[in-house]
């Protein structure tokens, strides 16, 4: 599972992972405007609190994709997409595939929106989902008969991936490759992140599975031992695999 920053996908993706980009979006509500003075004092200190009237977020915004894929999902609030599809209202866990003519986002609630915006190349998806793990409610080490990716924008906690215990946190790409092993057996606080499950192959077996009842997985992806050597480095310790 190559961990990636937006730095680090434009530099150091492997040729199968297919997410190139992703980018997070708060969107800010309309609001009547008041006029506070700001006013800088004899020493050039502004008394400025802050307010968000004065300068508040912007409350639509245009996304015209660059990718094959270009995605958003929904984490917070609800927002209206405005396509040449037509019109649409999401809200938290909703998505939108932006189509190549590109699409208006405007926050349509009554408090901030915000959504993630992933951009890529891949066919298209089994499940595209928002999942939460925390203390007493943990994430089994697992693997899959197909690609997943864990986009993480809230909380941070040790992946357990392939043997190894490695810190993430939020502004990370988990790219966990077909038959490779991962989990969050025991996050420290909790945790949200987008989930996108990549189409199936081989036995095509949907789901979670597990060394116990499917037996060992058999990796399906090249991972160089450069990027072993990164999550080894940043690794804490081994994973004791439950029972």
């Amino acid at each position: 599972m190559p961990i990636y920053t937006r730095e680090t996908l434009q530099t150091e993706r492997l040729p199968w992972v297919e997410i190139h980009d992703f980018e997070f979006h708060h969107l800010g509500r309309t609001m009547v405007t008041n006029n506070h003075s700001i006013t800088a004092d004899e020493s050039g200190h502004v008394p400025y609190w802050g307010y968000y009237q004065d300068r508040p977020l912007q409350a639509s915004i245009r996304l015209q994709p660059t990718t094959a894929k270009d995605r958003i999902t929904v984490v917070s609030g609800q927002v209206q997409v405005e396509s040449e599809h037509g019109r649409v209202t999401l809200h938290k866990r909703d998505y939108f595939d932006i189509p190549a003519t590109g699409a208006t986002i405007t926050n349509s609630g009554q408090s901030m929106a915000e959504f993630v915006r992933v951009m890529g190349d891949w066919d298209h998806t089994v499940r595209n989902e928002i999942c939460m793990f925390r203390p007493g409610n943990p994430c089994d080490y697992h693997y899959h008969d197909g690609d997943e990716y864990w986009l993480v924008f809230r909380g941070h906690f040790t992946l357990d991936y392939n043997g190894l215990k490695v810190p993430v946190g939020p502004g990370e790409l988990l790219a966990a490759g077909k038959g490779f092993a991962h989990g969050a057996l025991d996050p420290e606080e909790a945790m949200n992140a987008i989930v996108m499950a990549m189409p199936l192959e081989d036995g095509k077996r949907d789901g979670h599975l597990n060394h116990g009842n499917q037996g060992e997985p058999t990796p399906g992806r090249d991972v160089p031992e450069s990027v072993w050597d990164g999550l080894r480095a940043r690794s804490t310790g081994d994973v004791i695999i439950p029972d």
